[in-house]
């Protein structure tokens, strides 16, 4: 298939491209009405989805319908949620209240949720409206957005994969179609196709959003209700649900919803430490380059920057070692009898998973010792910096060519797993792109429960590189590792 959305698709008009804040404010202003908000980002979604292929389902209808309900409540008097008739979109795993969730697989065709997830339930009781569901590698499992029930996701910026296995809500958020979007984060699933895409993500700390409702449930449930938790799964411990927007500012104010909180993004800088490799993957030149330039930016921004080399060494392989150990038993249980509706891939992870919990104590200390040893350069340095992955966006078969070597697979989400293994709050956010075109970001990290040092942080940095980076069929392109180099 040849990539043609730049001559399929018109430069979108207003409303589309605007931030939650804007479109807010003119819905309760009465500038623009909830339906024509609606309405825009659906027709959107029509444009795009054929090319990209990002939702497995649109929900034109009941969003009118409910784009229409909140008008009339809103010329009554009612007072306006926080993200009032905002369209978002939720990823395929996550469930939705009469809305088809099938985690892209064929095995769960017919599976509609009785309940929203509390993350989604929070975000439709402030007043966003669901316009789909978007796609993602089979139960989640995948650096990629690709499945045998739906098929291939491609990124806006081209014959790329849009990363895994937010891959769908990504690319949506960055094609315009949707203000913003909910994914799951266990290795890098929301950060690592925040940076393929150009757009924002951020995983909170483990405690911080309600993940009830991310399928199939505990003990096998695809229902979306809550129960307790009797595996004892090494993905239930780290996985957490998040948004992906196309600003700091929406991420602050989507998370602050989801989390049921509020974030001050104003405060002075906090002491940075920098780090651009770990030793179980390589970095390439063009991810070393652009967070060189933004250190050098930070730091003569008046910002103090630390260098700490081998800082996480060792959490790669501690957090691979751990994962190895999860019998997958909440997903057992839900396939049943199913398993041969369902793909290759995940086919293969539950034969070759363990028949029971394998985890040992020493795996658990040696994850803690290693985190010790980051929360104490925490109280030095209380926000990092570290590479989000090794390279821009990967091709669409998973795999990308980096400084004259081909990375694949979990390797392209290493950094990310490495800080997973953290439990702490990571944000992902570009601060550039290589010399063709293509994003890339940093992750910004901190101790937990110190969400609002890593907004403000990212904010600052948002201030400085411009943010999100918008498909050259959107906007003009940012500048490239060989612009600055010629400016230099």
């Amino acid at each position: 298939m040849t990539f043609a959305l730049r001559a399929m698709v018109d430069a979108p008009q207003y409303p589309i491209g605007a931030g939650v804040g804007e479109l807010r404010d003119r819905i309760i202003s009465g500038d623009v009405g909830v339906a024509e908000v609606v309405r825009a980002h659906l027709d959107r979604l029509d444009d795009v989805q054929p090319t990209l292929n990002a939702a497995v389902e649109i929900c034109r209808e009941r969003a009118m319908l409910e784009a229409a309900r909140l008008q009339s409540r809103l010329t009554a008097g009612e007072a306006p949620g926080a993200l009032c008739g905002i369209p978002f979109s939720v990823k395929d795993v996550i469930a939705t209240e009469g809305v088809l969730t099938r985690c892209g697989s064929r095995a769960f065709s017919d599976n509609v949720p009785q309940v929203d997830a509390a993350a989604v339930r929070r975000l439709r009781d402030a007043g966003a409206i669901l316009i789909a569901k978007s796609n993602c590698p089979e139960f989640a499992f995948g650096v990629t957005t690709d499945n045998e029930a739906f098929g291939v996701t491609r990124n806006p910026f081209g014959e790329h994969s849009p990363g895994g296995s937010s891959g769908g809500e990504a690319a949506l958020v960055a094609a315009g179609a949707s203000v913003f979007g909910v994914g799951t984060d266990y290795g890098g699933s929301l950060r690592w196709p925040a940076q393929c895409c150009g757009v924002v993500a951020i995983r909170g700390g483990l405690a911080l959003v309600d993940g009830t409702g991310q399928l199939p449930e505990v003990g096998g449930r695809m229902d979306g209700r809550s129960s307790a938790d009797p595996t004892g799964s090494v993905q239930r411990h780290f996985q957490v649900v998040g948004p992906i927007t196309r600003s700091v500012a929406d991420i602050a104010t989507v998370l602050a919803v989801m989390a049921r909180t509020e974030f001050d993004l104003d405060g002075p800088p906090a002491a940075i430490g920098w780090l651009d490799t770990e030793d179980s993957e390589m970095v390439g030149a063009a991810v070393r380059d652009c967070i060189h330039h933004l250190v050098t930016r930070l730091s003569d921004a008046g910002m103090i920057v630390q260098h700490l080399p081998g800082l996480f060494d060792g959490l790669h392989d501690s957090f691979n070692a751990l994962r190895s150990t999860d019998p997958l038993a909440d997903l057992r249980a839900a396939v049943g009898a199913r398993l041969d509706r369902v793909g290759a891939g995940p086919r293969s992870s539950l034969a070759t998973a363990p028949s029971s919990i394998a985890s040992t104590p020493a795996l658990w200390a040696d994850i803690d010792q290693r985190r010790a040893r980051v929360l104490e350069q925490l109280t030095r340095t209380p926000v990092l910096l570290f590479p989000v992955g090794p390279a821009p966006a990967c091709d669409i078969d998973g795999s990308v060519e980096v400084d004259g070597r081909i990375i694949s697979g979990f390797a392209l989400m290493a950094q990310c797993r490495a800080v997973t293994a953290l439990g702490m709050p990571a944000l992902s956010i570009p601060i550039g792109s290589d010399d063709a075109g293509l994003p890339i970001s940093v992750q910004v990290i901190a101790a937990p429960g110190r969400e609002e040092l890593v907004l403000r942080t990212a904010l600052r940095i948002e201030q400085i590189t411009g943010g999100a980076i918008a498909p050259p069929w959107l906007a003009p392109s940012r500048p490239t590792i060989q612009s600055w180099k010629e400016s230099e």
